[in-house]
């Protein structure tokens, strides 16, 4: 890449929003009626509350290492070869979190509009094109989650009213009615579906105004929130809890129900199947160009070009083992929410404290 610094505030915004609200945003109001019924919403407001912390523990952890790179900090703090064994575990981490995803979202492209085109034909089409978005390096990425954003979630907005003219707002009652100990449980799953927090290890080093980046990664998970929040709610206006910890996607289901009487679309569920490519696109580009940005750095190749192509046949087998989309969502449930542990929640703090031990020998040096 050439210039450094070429991400505006704008552009952190955007990358963490179109990254982490991916395809588990058509899931995600079923597994908090799971957990926790009507309170959802405060779950979700107790997951971004967790996160916050987090994040700024990362951004403190940034600028303890001068703001450079991911694969930089690693093999400064831990040693070159530990460095490179943890940020071949993170590429291969996202390459995983991608492939299971990509797997559902294979699953629902059949079962809504392509159902006897193979699985596997589907699977190398989205390979390479996401592929091709990635050769164009970081500039590519950035300027398709500026466009993404407002297709997202402009459009979903401007919907849930029609949503509501049908809705029951006593559905959303009782409130508050849980103990303690059940609302630490459903915050806990909730947070496994705010996957892909690890991008802003990518992004920080390259924003123009550094003293903001907290803010922004702030304000980018507190609109995360927000529209899980809202999508949450519009799902329990619209359906029972019980009804909607029953569907697989309530949020697809509740977008299928709209009825605009007058206008030139006649099938509603094309437009829900285009808020599904885009919001896995969004995730899988992101987390694709990260992955092997990690790989080139760590093996010094030249450009993505050369490390990208390593990836792809490991997303397409990955893609391909689970038997079915049960096994899918029970591989995502035993395995995702500790890679996420473990890059986002304990990474940080580790090279936090190893980060100021370095610059306070570095000091005492001098």
């Amino acid at each position: 890449m050439g210039s450094k610094n070429i991400l505006s505030k704008y552009d952190l915004f955007a990358t963490v929003v179109v990254t982490v609200v991916g395809t588990s945003l058509f899931s995600y109001p079923r597994v908090l009626s799971e957990q926790i019924g009507t309170d959802g919403w405060f779950v979700a407001i107790l997951s971004g509350l967790v996160i916050i912390p987090f994040i700024y523990i990362l951004f403190k952890m940034t600028k303890v290492n001068d703001y450079r790179r991911l694969t930089e900090i690693l093999e400064d703090n831990l040693g070159r070869i530990l460095g490179k064994i943890v940020t071949v575990y993170i590429a291969l981490a996202g390459i995983f979190i991608i492939s299971i995803e990509m797997r559902t979202f294979i699953e629902v492209l059949k079962m809504y509009l392509l159902d006897k085109t193979p699985t596997e034909f589907i699977l190398i089409i989205t390979i390479i094109v996401g592929s091709f978005l990635c050769r164009g390096e970081m500039e590519s990425v950035i300027k398709f989650n500026e466009i993404a954003f407002w297709i997202m979630f402009i459009p979903i907005l401007i919907t849930i009213p029609f949503v509501l003219v049908k809705a029951d707002f006593t559905n959303v009652f009782p409130i508050l009615n849980h103990t303690p100990i059940q609302y630490i449980q459903a915050t806990k799953v909730s947070l496994y579906n705010f996957v892909g927090l690890g991008i802003i290890y990518m992004a920080l080093p390259f924003v123009k105004d550094k003293k903001d980046i907290f803010k922004v990664t702030t304000k980018s998970i507190l609109f995360i929130v927000g529209f899980y929040i809202i999508i949450f709610l519009t799902t329990i206006f619209t359906f029972p809890s019980d009804y909607n910890s029953k569907l697989l996607w309530p949020t697809m289901t509740m977008l299928s129900t709209v009825d605009i009487q007058g206008t030139f679309i006649e099938r509603w569920e094309g437009i829900v199947m285009i808020f599904w490519i885009l919001f896995y696109f969004t995730t899988y580009v992101n987390i694709l160009y990260f992955a092997s940005e990690l790989i080139r750095d760590t093996f010094h190749f030249q450009d993505v070009k050369v490390s990208l192509p390593i990836l792809l046949p490991i997303i397409y087998i990955i893609a391909l083992y689970p038997q079915n989309i049960a096994e899918v969502y029970h591989i995502r449930s035993k395995i995702i929410p500790y890679i996420d542990t473990m890059i986002v929640g304990l990474l940080p703090i580790i090279l936090l404290i190893t980060g100021l031990k370095n610059s306070r020998r570095s000091k005492h040096e001098v």
